[in-house]
């Protein structure tokens, strides 16, 4: 049987073949910083997977039509938002680790724990929207989906003051930590984009914006060109930053305000890293 593609399928190709060496990439990247969650890579390897899985998900549609295929790459699609959140929390978490060590706490660990946990919220709220879609047998936006993209926006905005407000304490990190800051700097914006396709496509009813049937071109352009742009910029980062060893984590990105009282040396080993000018 001869299968006709439409865009939606197209784009779906583009993916497999842009997420595939880009999953190596990040695995490579992970396994330099660890697969620790604080660390912030790990997340570009599970955005990669997901968005793979998505991709193989769709193109199965055209020989398979049953609910629970719709209704998995539904929520495939709804959860790429919480790995880009989480990466970037963790990547910012590295950087704000430094500048705590100067003695400027300008967040707490408890500051970040409120983030990941509106984050998971929102994750879990977007996979029980997902799971409901289609359960009259066509696609719909369920309430819980509203809510998950609603605290996705919180979780936005924490991640945001986390990043405005570091910018006045670039002096107090090495400057290759700078790399950090500049490079979240750049997928703010995208972020951004990606989140207001979400609002669009959940709140205003209008099916240019439907994640299922809607326009094709406005998908790639508001969500996957900026999800993959936010993977390359931070596997790129994460290849030209130093490898912290467990001594010179700090106690964000030990993840957990033991990590001091344990004797782990955390913040001495920023201190220590902080010294050398981060050589």
């Amino acid at each position: 049987m001869t299968i006709t593609l439409t865009s939606a399928g197209y784009v779906s190709i583009a993916e497999l073949v842009i997420y595939l060496p880009s999953l190596f990439a990040a695995a490579v990247v992970t396994s330099r910083h660890g697969f620790r969650r604080s660390s912030g890579w790990i997340y570009t390897l599970i955005l990669c997977v997901i968005r793979i899985a998505g991709a193989g998900c769709q193109l199965a549609t055209y020989n398979d039509h049953s609910t629970g295929l719709l209704t998995t790459t539904a929520i495939l699609d709804l959860v790429g938002i919480s790995p880009l959140l989480f990466a970037t929390l963790g990547i910012m978490s590295r950087f704000v680790g430094f500048v705590n060590a100067r003695g400027n706490r300008i967040f707490s660990t408890v500051y970040f724990r409120v983030i990941q946990l509106c984050i998971t919220a929102a994750l879990i709220l977007s996979i029980t929207g997902g799971t409901n879609s289609f359960k009259n047998g066509t696609y719909s936006v369920q309430a819980t989906s509203k809510v998950g993209i609603a605290v996705y926006l919180v979780a936005f905005l924490g991640i945001s003051w986390i990043l405005l407000r570091s910018f006045g304490y670039r002096a107090a990190v090495p400057a290759t930590e700078t790399r950090s800051l500049f490079a979240v700097s750049l997928a703010w914006p995208l972020i951004a984009v990606r989140l207001a396709y979400a609002v669009l496509s959940t709140f205003v009813n209008d099916p240019t914006f439907s994640s299922f049937g809607g326009s094709v071109a406005v998908r790639v352009g508001m969500a996957v060109v900026e999800e993959y742009l936010v993977v390359i910029d931070y596997i790129i980062l994460g290849f030209n930053l130093k490898v912290l060893t467990p001594e010179e984590r700090g106690e964000i990105a030990h993840g957990s305000s033991k990590a001091r009282r344990r004797g782990d040396g955390g913040e001495e080993g920023y201190q220590a890293i902080v010294s050398h000018g981060g050589r």
